[in-house]
């Protein structure tokens, strides 16, 4: 089987805040394409579809139901982030076991995190993003809002120098059970590998499908063999994809 995840769309109702940064129709001929060109089986999306610290779900849903839509195919899988954890469609994680035994473990990540794991960090975005909405038509609020959201990013984002090393040590902890292990949340595209009583483990995060970007991983379950897609926009991707392709194994950087 052929699985596709990615994450941290971050879909809202195209205003000001959003920070998904592609036009609905385009989005889903992109993921259409990747879907067709690569034989996908599963979509796996990984947490932080919608983004629900800056908007009601009944919001999105007005302006977004193209993509609400598309999502309600079933072959799409949806699991909880942070950001979108009172979506009541979407489980916790998922987990995945081949022929041969083999497991790959999905979660989001974010429990990784406390601020981002916990209801306090979760309540003081959605009250500042509340404030934010109201106050937007005064023009110094422009300023007011960069400078939130550079509180709103300390948040969200553990500071970068602690990135991998917090999130790796936390799925090696999983590899000790699972084969595989993919998560989102810190927004950063990266693949590891590792050894478990001489057994190899993978860990891979799948990056992040806002600002206009288009990033994920796709793994064929059976051999367990990832590819990862880094692309900055849409005419990068079909670039890519329009083309024949040939499917090129991401080289793991290994950890001990």
């Amino acid at each position: 089987m052929n699985i596709l995840v990615i994450a941290d769309l971050h879909i809202g109702n195209n205003d000001f805040f959003e920070t998904f940064g592609w036009d609905a129709d385009e989005f889903i001929e992109s993921m259409e394409l990747v879907i067709k060109k690569a034989k996908i089986d599963k979509v796996i999306l990984n947490g932080d579809i919608f983004e629900l610290y800056k908007y009601t779900y009944n919001e999105i849903c007005e302006t977004q139901h193209k993509l609400i839509s598309y999502f309600r195919n079933p072959k799409f899988v949806m699991i909880q982030g942070n950001h979108d954890a009172i979506n009541g469609k979407a489980r916790e994680n998922l987990t995945i076991t081949n022929e041969d035994g083999k497991t790959i473990f999905i979660e989001h990540g974010h429990s990784v995190d406390f601020m981002n794991g916990s209801r306090i960090g979760r309540k003081i975005q959605t009250f500042l993003h509340t404030i934010l909405r109201q106050i937007i038509k005064f023009k110094w609020a422009h300023k007011t809002y960069f400078k939130i959201l550079e509180f709103d990013d300390a948040i969200n984002r553990v500071p970068r120098k602690y990135n991998s090393y917090k999130y790796l040590k936390h799925a090696l902890k999983l590899l000790k059970t699972y084969d595989m292990v993919i998560m989102g949340h810190t927004h950063k595209l990266e693949a590891y590998k590792t050894y478990y009583l001489q057994n190899k483990k993978q860990y891979i995060n799948c990056g992040s499908c806002s600002m206009g970007r288009f990033q994920g991983v796709i793994v064929n379950t059976n051999k367990m063999i990832v590819e990862t897609l880094k692309f900055k926009n849409k005419a990068a991707l079909y670039k890519e994809f329009k083309k024949q392709r040939k499917v090129v194994p991401v080289k793991l950087a290994v950890s001990a």
